[in-house]
């Protein structure tokens, strides 16, 4: 988190306050704030707020109070919003301008124009948003407040304006200019077990149904604010209808939200076919942790792949790399070079260009009878999403798209973008949460059947229809939630109640039917509300209307390179339905202007940029323009600096040559970034110093733990020249000493063979902790290969209980495996042998379950 101060003049940026109230009712989030503008100067004052928001929310309201009066601002085609402000301004008029950015979806600006000296201005700001529910069932409520420096490649560095942004290699420190305050209301039908937030430093007060969340006095917003709400009874489909308001227009109609939750789990049912792709961010703003845990996830990914499937690895940066030239079939053979290539990944590939390894996948051969998915797993710190957006639109037909974002600060358009755009599904991972148990659930998703032929049929009264948004149900996985709206349209009668919806569709030739019963009252609802208003919230017409722009903005992608006019159609429809709802889009922004004020304002304005929290990535700044953006005072980009930059959480390279000191590499680090960037910060506390040197000694001297290894790795002498590692076959190398003294495993997950078993050898004795001639000696039937797989699952369901969601589906397959060699043994006396022999107690039904 940045304290920020101006460039000319050195001072701190207006913004004092911002206050946050949320109200939480199931499935959705309604998100009022409060930001407070303070104009301490002698001159008129433009203020600049970026901050990010998730890409689905419906922005709804924008309306500023100065000086006692109350502007409200009104949703307008873009081009004109910013034409209106621009004029006001000019005319000493005050002026608010709320926009979302050109390139993505999350990241906003509200300018504030022509605050008056001495004076004071209130922005009130809302948005309603869905909430989506994680694997434990609870609802994930998320506050942004860190937004990455994005990567920009030369092209696109060259075409968009990045004035407004905060710039790349920050000193990072834990003042900010402003205070934060927040208070959430949570409601529910049914009582609520807990709350609880692994982020933020919370109180929570509990009364039955409700719940009351206020952050604590001694809370650093140094990161996004998470809630995880726990309800007490499992989650039910249901459907809610909001009465309309007025004659005509998208907000007259009727509105209906109906969430799903279709129960279509079969063990017989799991696809045994399939081409996967796994396209992993490799760039430096993953090192570390990121990359790690990526390993690892790759790790679980590739052993719960069912036999008889191909599969491919794809690493990106500033370049892409493939493990395989095309597709290989899985088999020992290919799985044993890709866990060994696997070792040796690390986030040495520079930017961030996530569209050619797309364009590259694309352009492979399809596999007859070997449906394409792809998964995308990035911090997704880039700007060209809507690119990869419209790239994977494109070929939606032939692939899906799975995706990942990891870390604070993920861009929401680019990781939900591809996702929805690809009939996909997206996860995001930060905090404590695990990246493993997030990739191995969409792994499970993409194994299910595709359900074809997908639609709703409606029971309604007469003269009554209905129009679903979207048009085309998204796809539909066992046991996920999603969520559609319906506009219906029509006079209901005074005397109809009820309704019914039909969710249909096709799976493997076994037609499927899930029911949901709809309420026509609108009074039954129970949904958040607005205070201080006299008119209805309306956020289910909010929500229908954003989801609507989303479906209309990937049928712009998918047509626009071929027909104009279709993109012109596409436009003209999101800004007539943002004009209607009220919701800010792409193409559309909110506009007030303060044209009551008695007189002009008089003098020159100076501007000043307000800034979220941003996190410092660690990436190579010589291989192109720096993977940030600047501020609005620098001229022309800094000068390209060759290092890898210093990061909270991790520490790459940088080439000083000679010994490497722990206070002269952070100093070194710190120089380098200040001289690369004409803007000044406020320098970090001593004890932040002190503690970022500590962090990296740590590092530099660090164990590497995790599913690969059980003993210390040791670090290469800094003066030694650091060995480049790839994926690719006839690229860059490791040594052949390096490759030598591989650690050895630390779990039993490295050991498993492709069709599902393990090996009865050393290295999975020296796992289990068991000599291996004992294990030959004691061992109950025939095959040693039975005895090994039953070890290891006892091992797994002992060791590893709590991490299970991650390594169900490798067990699933070792149990089909044994299931298919089970002769002349007792699956009760094999397994009762093994937790003898390992001091275990597992129920054999659960081993073979």
């Amino acid at each position: 988190m940045f304290g920020l101060r101006c460039q000319k003049t050195a001072k701190p940026v207006p913004l004092k306050d911002i206050d946050v109230h949320v109200d939480i009712v199931g499935y959705v989030s309604n998100v009022r704030s409060s930001l407070e503008y303070q104009n301490e100067e002698d001159s008129p004052m433009e203020a600049v707020f970026v901050f990010p928001l998730d890409e689905t929310s419906a922005v709804y309201k924008f309306e500023a109070v100065i000086e006692g009066r109350r502007v409200i601002g009104k949703v307008k085609e873009k081009q004109k919003a910013r034409e209106e402000y621009d004029d006001a301004i000019a005319s000493g008029e005050g002026a608010f301008l709320l926009e979302e950015d050109d390139r993505a979806g999350d990241v906003f600006r509200c300018s504030v124009g022509n605050l008056p000296p001495k004076t004071s201005a209130t922005i009130h700001l809302s948005y309603v948003v869905e909430l989506p529910v994680e694997a434990d069932s609870s609802v994930k409520f998320v506050l942004p407040t860190v937004l990455n420096p994005r990567y920009s490649s030369g092209a696109a560095s060259a075409v968009y304006d990045d004035t407004d942004m905060a710039p790349a290699g920050a000193v990072m420190t834990s003042d900010l200019p402003y205070h934060l305050k927040l208070k959430v209301d949570v409601s529910s039908p049914n009582s609520i077990d807990k709350i609880e937030s692994p982020s933020a430093s919370i109180d929570v007060t509990y009364s039955g149904t409700s719940a009351k969340v206020t952050l604590k006095d001694d809370h650093k917003s140094d990161s996004d604010v998470e809630l995880f709400v726990h309800y007490k009874d499992k989650h039910r489909p249901f459907a809610v209808t909001e009465q309309g308001q007025g004659t005509d227009g998208f907000m007259a109609d009727h509105t209906a939200m109906l969430t799903f939750l279709p129960d279509l789990s079969r063990e017989d049912l799991v696809a045994n076919c399939g081409e996967f792709i796994f396209i992993l961010d490799r760039s430096g703003s993953m090192s570390g942790g990121k990359i790690k845990n990526a390993r690892e996830t790759l790790l679980l990914f590739l052993k719960s792949l069912p036999v008889g499937c191909y599969f491919n690895i794809v690493g990106f940066g500033s370049q892409h790399e493939s493990l395989f030239k095309s597709s290989q079939q899985y088999d020992n053979k290919s799985l044993k070079k890709a866990c060994k290539a696997l070792q040796k990944m690390e986030a040495d590939l520079g930017g961030t260009e996530i569209l050619q390894p797309l364009q590259y996948v694309y352009k492979q051969p399809a596999i007859a009878g070997h449906p394409r998915q792809l998964f995308l797993l990035t911090d997704g710190e880039v700007w060209d999403t809507q690119a990869c957006v419209s790239e994977v639109a494109k070929h939606a037909d032939s692939a899906r798209c799975f995706s990942v974002g990891i870390g604070e600060g993920a861009s929401t358009a680019l990781v939900k973008g591809v996702a929805r755009a690809g009939r996909g599904k997206a996860e995001f991972v930060s905090g404590t949460e695990r990246l493993q148990a997030k990739v191995m659930r969409l792994l499970s998703c993409a194994l299910q059947p595709t359900v074809t032929n997908v639609s709703l049929t409606w029971q309604l009264p007469d003269g009554v229809t209905a129009m679903s948004i979207p048009s085309t149900p998204p796809p539909i996985f066992s046991g996920d939630r999603f969520i559609m709206y319906a506009q219906l349209k029509g006079q209901i009668p005074v005397d109809a109640t009820e309704g019914s919806v039909t969710l249909c569709g096709q799976m493997n030739d076994e037609e499927i039917k899930h029911s949901l019963s709809l309420t026509l009252k609108p009074q039954d609802q129970e949904m958040p509300s607005v205070e201080d208003s006299s008119e209805p919230p309306l956020h289910i017409h909010r929500l229908a209307a954003k989801t609507l722009v989303k479906e209309l903005e990937v049928n712009m992608e998918k047509d626009g390179d071929n027909d104009e006019s279709a993109t012109d159609v596409g436009k003209k429809q999101i800004i007539d339905i943002s004009v209607a709802a009220n919701v800010v889009s792409k193409f559309t922004s909110f506009v007030g202007i303060d044209s009551e004020r008695d007189e002009p304002i008089q003098g020159a304005m100076v501007r000043r940029n307000i800034y979220p929290s941003y996190r410092m990535a660690p990436r190579l700044c010589g291989g192109g323009p720096p993977p940030g953006v600047m501020m609005c005072s620098m001229a022309a980009p800094p000068p390209q600096v060759k290092c890898y930059a210093l990061a909270a959480n991790s520490f790459d390279e940088c080439d000083f040559g000679g010994a490497l000191d722990v206070d002269d590499v952070y100093d070194d680090c710190e120089d380098l970034a200040c001289e690369s960037m004409a803007w000044e910060a406020a320098p970090a506390s001593s004890h932040v110093v002190e503690k970022e040197k500590e962090s990296l000694a740590s590092r530099l001297g660090g164990t590497v733990k995790g599913l690969f290894s059980g003993r210390m790795m040791k670090k290469k002498a800094a003066s030694a020249p650091k060995a480049a590692r790839t994926l690719k076959g006839g690229g860059r190398h490791e040594s052949s000493e390096e490759e030598e003294d591989s650690p050895p495993p630390s779990t039993v997950i490295p050991l498993q063979l492709a069709e599902g078993s393990w090996e009865l050898d050393g290295d999975l004795a020296a796992v289990l902790g068991v000599k291996l001639d004992r294990l030959k000696k004691e061992c109950p039937v025939q095959k040693k290969e039975v005895w090994a797989t039953v070890l290891a699952l006892v091992w797994l369901h002992t060791k590893m209980a709590d991490k299970k969601v991650e390594w169900q589906m490798l067990a699933r397959k070792a149990t089909a495996w044994l299931k298919a060699n089970q002769q002349g043994w007792s699956a009760d006396d094999v397994v009762g042998k093994a937790c003898s022999i390992l001091g275990s107690k597992v129920d054999p039904t659960v081993v073979f379950s």
